[in-house]
């Protein structure tokens, strides 16, 4: 064993590969079916207001029939997520596994020094996951500075659907509009294969629902029923056939879901989907995608290591047009 060995880009993604993810709400749910792509873009087709995956084919082949009805191909670009460190030689001089004084157990000390670098690297790129996952779930995946990556309302021409539901009105009839934004949904979605529907929420918004006097009681019940079984009912609570949870995540000043807003989506097969691009590496080149990958590169005059870290996903809702917004006035 030896220290250059440490570095190669195939150790090192191994190694982030295998570090744990950072927590994430919506990728834990797992709505989205993970996917590694040979290509930076995927071909996605627009046939009855629905969109399909177009399937990778030998160039030689004849093309896919899918019948004479009007159709629309767009190539979507997979995001490009990177992130660097530098691994300085003090860092890593004289280091030994406690209790140890072997050089292999330095060497896998040392090794622990590069794990915690890739691990910082690693959490900011899949808290930037998450960020492009509620992106997709929303129907716009945002960059960092808040400026759009993907709409796929306009990629696909279809119509973002947004409703207001008056909660600081007493009368407001609250659960026929979660009924509704339901129908709508399911109206949307053909044959998919939707085993519920679920919506993240804002704070605003959550305690706005929660107090108005139509949801008040339901929730209280829900809310006793939980505490007896130690739960928070924020995680989950069951409204008009759809589950409000309260996500208040924020990162470098991006709200995941604005604090005003519940966006509606269903939950099933074939809904969402993630793809992993190549890395621009000259090995990755061609080779189906991997979550994430890192490199590494001698410093000049031998002065330490230079790591990168990077991602390169492409976070898909195939049914925009089944997404609701819910707004509060």
């Amino acid at each position: 064993m030896n220290l250059a060995s440490l570095f190669t880009t195939v150790a090192l993604s191994e190694s982030i590969n295998k570090l744990p993810a950072m927590p994430g709400r919506v990728g834990a749910m797992n709505l989205f079916e993970e996917q590694g792509i040979r290509t930076t873009s995927v071909l996605i087709e627009q046939k009855n207001g629905r969109l399909v995956l177009v399937p990778n084919q030998s160039r030689s082949a004849d093309p896919q029939a899918f019948g004479n009805t009007k159709r629309q191909a767009l190539a979507i670009s997979a995001a490009h997520l990177p992130l660097s460190a530098t691994v300085l030689p003090e860092e890593i001089q004289d280091v030994r596994a406690f209790g140890q004084e072997s050089v292999d157990s330095g060497l896998q000390a040392q090794a622990q020094v590069v794990n915690d670098k890739l691990m910082d690297l690693k959490n900011s790129i899949e808290v930037t996951r998450e960020f492009h996952r509620v992106g997709a779930l929303r129907g716009q995946v945002l960059d960092a500075d808040g400026s759009t990556l993907v709409n796929l309302y306009q990629h696909f021409g279809v119509t973002k659907e947004a409703r207001n539901v008056a909660l600081s009105s007493a009368g407001t009839n609250v659960r026929k509009a979660c009924l509704d934004a339901k129908r709508f949904a399911e109206a949307k979605l053909g044959g998919a294969m939707v085993t519920g529907f679920h919506a993240l929420c804002g704070a605003t918004w959550f305690d706005a629902f929660i107090e108005h006097d139509k949801v008040k009681a339901a929730y209280a019940n829900y809310a006793e029923a939980a505490d007896r079984l130690g739960g928070d009912v924020r995680n989950g609570f069951t409204f008009g056939g759809i589950t409000f949870e309260e996500y208040t995540a924020t990162v470098s000043g991006q709200a995941f879901i604005p604090a005003a807003v519940a966006q509606v989506f269903p939950v099933g097969r074939g809904i969402f989907k993630l793809f992993n691009a190549p890395a621009n590496y000259n090995e990755a080149v061609n080779t189906v995608g991997q979550a994430y990958y890192a490199k590494a590169e001698e410093r000049r005059m031998g002065k330490g290591w230079d790591l990168e870290a990077q991602a390169n996903p492409l976070a898909l809702c195939l049914y925009p047009e089944a997404l609701v917004e819910l707004t509060a006035t």
